[in-house]
């Protein structure tokens, strides 16, 4: 199995599958996929997305977002489009809200690092959701813009969950660094290193989501027992569901 789809209008779709978990399982290919903003998908990918059996899409990016450039699958007929993001930004420290500053590239990487602080909280009830369709037995594709910071933490929370070591889920967040062309989003008053602050995956950045994580509830369990909202019944059923 191939873990990146070419497609023609993005470049960071990717197949979760194939992982091997602690248990000695691996998770199931052609079940869980992570992209970068299915807006810019052509009418063959679209076709792409939807042989892949592809039931639900969860848009994780915020209002002004989706409405600025809206999902191609919206009121598609086999494909559903939960937009689960926030409908306002949290604060201005997201990524979405860079503003040049007299220290750019020190003050991109503290917003980053606050923002992913912050996504494991902020989007607790869409994982629960992605769970429970992917227990329903859907096939699904998480996303917001890049497919780097709020969809790859959100990868990284399924990972998780379905007992990938960490160091197989930070080899999977920083493959975007690989495969996601920046779609024409840099500005050109951005230095090289706010740039590569802003636009690139880096371990440091998901370290401080585990980290807010821990903080918070203590241990990763915790967290989803008491902020996901995820009992060891549904656990139980989502490993079944996705794991072989």
């Amino acid at each position: 199995m191939e873990r990146r789809l070419e497609l023609e209008g993005i470049t960071n779709f990717r197949d979760l599958g194939g992982y091997k978990t602690s248990s000695g399982q691996r998770v199931k290919w052609r079940t869980i996929f992570r992209s970068d903003t299915l807006s810019s998908l052509s009418d063959k990918d679209m076709e792409t997305v939807r042989d892949l059996g592809v039931k639900a899409t969860f848009d994780l990016r915020y209002g002004e977002e989706r409405t600025l450039e809206p999902s191609r699958f919206l009121g598609n007929a086999q494909v559903e489009v939960l937009e689960v993001g926030l409908d306002e930004r949290p604060d201005a420290r997201a990524l979405d809200s860079f503003d040049a500053s007299t220290d750019k590239a020190a003050t991109a990487r503290a917003w980053m690092t606050e923002g992913y602080r912050n996504y494991p909280f902020l989007y607790a009830d869409a994982y629960r959701t992605m769970v429970e369709r992917l227990i329903a037995g859907q096939k699904i594709v998480v996303h917001c813009t890049a497919g780097k910071d709020r969809a790859g933490t959100a990868a990284a929370m399924m990972l998780t969950i379905l007992g990938v070591p960490r160091e197989t889920v930070f080899e999977d967040y920083m493959l975007t660094n690989q495969y996601w062309d920046r779609a024409g989003r840099v500005r050109p008053e951005m230095d090289a290193q706010t740039i590569a602050n802003v636009f690139s995956a880096h371990e440091e950045y998901l370290s401080a989501a585990f980290a807010a994580i821990e903080q918070q509830c203590s241990t990763v369990e915790d967290y989803l027992k008491n902020v996901v909202k995820l009992d060891d019944k549904t656990l139980d059923a989502f490993h079944t569901a996705c794991l072989t």
